[in-house]
């Protein structure tokens, strides 16, 4: 299925710019919106490019595997990214499906005891941060997320040029290496992406004190789906853009969208933020229920990413599919917080 075309936009996102989750980008982002495109990228967007027809799915499929976090998580070094290790409360009966990356913190949570507690979950914790997953009946399930930027940094913020500590986790979905491997469908053969997830902000403070930026000092909590060309034999295998919806952001009531461009890989960041499914923001002590149907949205995405120039070895839903997620806190500043999800679930139908 080709894109169809829309007419290009003015976005009013964030004023400001945001932060990225994603693999070890450790940088923040202008949030506004690129140059026009050049009379070259726009002759190549008007290029009619092979057209490969995909059939729509029979039954819907889950793109997750172990949404509760029943098997743990493969913990990444902070640095390096090589696994190092499991964490895995005593009901685990087989290998985790899930990474958990601590990029750029000045610790690791591999080798951390396990800490029981009241609702039967596990806390693995050090200095800097802390994950508590258990059983699906647990009080506490499905994954809470706790970082303390303010002990990362030894209480001095950083400045522009410095990374900053990162807790997230990330599944592999599609092929060559994902859990669903090639039974994972493309885009142009969805009817539509069902995503689901409870997000409970149990703590935080910004710690502000002299020497706050709040263009290079936050803490930012997000959901982010890679959207990778893996049309085999296609000029733009491999090449990818993110899809973002940043459920917290400090510095704003309600994250909006934001359309920027990694400068590292050259790829687009569509952020719709919180604001595309709620009209209002997440409210510590308060459970806030994010769900909607991604698939025009990413779409759009792509649209967008096409008009800007990127991705145009292929124009087309066909050849592109959800490759990656990712869920965490990145925290550039002195913040610390505490994050609950539950009842995760991405369904293509």
């Amino acid at each position: 299925m080709k894109r169809k075309h829309h007419p290009q936009q003015n976005y009013a996102g964030r004023s400001a710019v945001i932060l990225f989750i994603g693999f070890a980008l450790g940088t923040l982002y202008s949030c506004q919106k690129t140059n026009p495109l050049s009379e070259g990228t726009e002759a190549a967007l008007n290029t009619d490019l092979e057209v490969h027809e995909v059939a729509s799915l029979s039954a819907p499929i889950s793109l997750l595997t172990d949404q509760t976090f029943q098997q743990g998580l493969s913990v990444l070094h902070p640095t390096g990214g090589a696994i190092q290790g499991t964490l895995q409360y005593p009901g685990a009966t087989s290998a985790p499906q899930w990474k958990l990356a601590q990029w750029y913190s000045s610790s690791s949570l591999y080798g951390a005891s396990a800490t029981a507690l009241p609702s039967g979950s596990y806390r693995f914790s050090d200095s800097n941060k802390a994950i508590t997953i258990g059983p699906s009946t647990s009080a506490d399930r499905d994954l809470i997320f706790a970082i303390n930027g303010q002990n990362d940094f030894g209480n001095v913020y950083r400045t522009s040029s410095q990374p900053f500590p990162h807790l997230l986790v990330d599944q592999k979905i599609a092929d060559p290496d994902g859990w669903l491997g090639t039974a994972t469908p493309f885009i142009g053969s969805m009817n539509s992406l069902d995503f689901n997830v409870d997000a409970y902000l149990e703590y935080h403070t910004r710690n502000q004190k002299s020497g706050y930026n709040s263009s290079i000092h936050a803490l930012q909590f997000s959901c982010v789906f890679l959207v990778q060309n893996l049309r085999s034999g296609n000029a733009g295998y491999g090449k990818s853009m993110y899809f973002s919806i940043m459920l917290f952001d400090d510095r704003y009531s309600l994250p909006g969208l934001a359309i920027n461009s990694d400068i590292f890989s050259g790829q687009l960041i569509y952020d719709v933020g919180l604001a595309a499914f709620s009209s209002s923001g997440l409210v510590q002590g308060q459970w806030k229920t994010v769900n909607g149907n991604l698939l025009p949205k990413i779409k759009q995405a792509l649209d967008e990413a096409w008009d800007r120039g990127f991705l145009l070895e292929s124009q087309s839903y066909d050849d592109y599919k959800v490759s990656l997620f990712t869920m965490g806190f990145e925290c550039s500043g002195l913040n610390i917080g505490t994050m609950k999800v539950r009842n995760l679930s991405l369904i293509a139908d």
